[in-house]
């Protein structure tokens, strides 16, 4: 790093995330419960008039057979909610990932899936990573 670049302090910190690799990360946070859900991973795109889009992450989760009251506990003791809006699945799982001080920039389709562009404030970050 140059003398000159050590002087400034970036603004924001880029992440991409790929739609398969956070829904592995789902799958970690759902812990015991992975076992008794299906987990879907997506998106929507909300148009903003003036101003950009809202992209909204979605985790929705379904029972499968023989579900047990047992098995909704291990669900909501992970954080997730099977009875739950799956934006807001997704918003925590974020949540749980970047913290609250994030923003999803952009959400693309690519050759090999979609995957998210997200950013946060550097101070942010660097308050995360050196506690």
């Amino acid at each position: 790093m140059t003398d000159y670049l050590s002087r400034l302090e970036p603004e924001e910190v880029r992440f991409f995330i790929d739609v398969s690799e956070f829904k592995s990360i789902v799958l970690e946070m759902l812990g015991e419960a992975q076992d008794v859900v299906q987990v879907d991973v997506g998106y929507e795109t909300v148009e903003n008039p003036g101003s950009s889009p809202l992209i909204r992450p979605m985790v929705q989760l379904t029972e499968i057979s023989r579900f047990t009251e047992e098995d909704r506990h291990k669900v909501l003791q992970s954080g997730f909610s099977i009875d739950r809006v799956p934006f807001d699945n997704g918003d925590y799982a974020m949540e749980q990932i970047f913290g609250t001080e994030y923003m999803i920039t952009h959400a693309e389709e690519d050759d090999d899936g979609a995957f998210f562009t997200i950013e946060m404030p550097y101070r942010y970050y660097h308050a995360l990573t050196n506690p």
